[in-house]
């Protein structure tokens, strides 16, 4: 006789619960351990952010002194330019060729040198056989004198003072007198200047 066996269904069901429980018994001890080694974190207030006033330094106040103002001469720059001048001769002495005229002039004056340069260019009053004649000279440093040469043939020095401050732009105008010298002899000159 034979015999069939059957077999035997697995007990699937027992397997699983099993696992299953073992999971869970897993689970829960990892939780236990978690708890017992990780102490709980205090709650930590946020820092709070500190603004510092910054405080102005006491500065003493400052002593008022008085200071002498001492005032500045003011000197006039001296300017440079083209003049015009009367150039006036007459007789000096008892000369028999001397004689009186007059005639205008115009020129150059360097303040940084102090150079002056005229020279005639027309008659107001002119003697017979007279002719114009130039002038080179240099100003002192205190603008009181004039001298220089009578730039023409037989003429030789002239010297002249200031008497007079004239009202023109130019720091030689004014009133100069003195003499010249020339072939005729010496010769009273008043220069003016505008």
């Amino acid at each position: 006789m034979s015999r069939t066996y059957k077999r035997r269904k697995k007990a699937t069901v027992e397997l699983t619960s099993l696992l299953d429980l073992l999971f869970v018994m897993i689970f829960v001890s990892l939780l236990q351990q978690k708890n017992q080694s990780i102490p709980k974190k205090e709650k930590i207030p946020p820092k709070k952010k500190v603004t510092k006033v910054k405080q102005k330094p006491v500065v003493p106040p400052k002593k008022v002194v008085k200071k002498k103002v001492m005032k500045k001469k003011i000197i006039p720059k001296l300017a440079s330019g083209t003049i015009k001048a009367t150039f006036n001769f007459y007789k000096m002495g008892s000369g028999p060729n001397q004689s009186s005229g007059q005639y205008g002039m115009r020129g150059w004056f360097d303040a940084q040198k102090r150079s002056i340069q005229l020279n005639g260019y027309k008659w107001i009053y002119r003697p017979k056989q007279y002719d114009m004649v130039p002038l080179v000279g240099t100003v002192d440093k205190s603008f009181s004198q004039i001298t220089g040469k009578v730039d023409a043939p037989f003429c030789q020095t002239f010297s002249l003072n200031r008497v007079k401050k004239g009202n023109g732009a130019s720091p030689v105008s004014g009133v100069w007198k003195g003499s010249y010298t020339c072939g005729q002899g010496k010769s009273g000159l008043t220069l003016t200047v505008d």
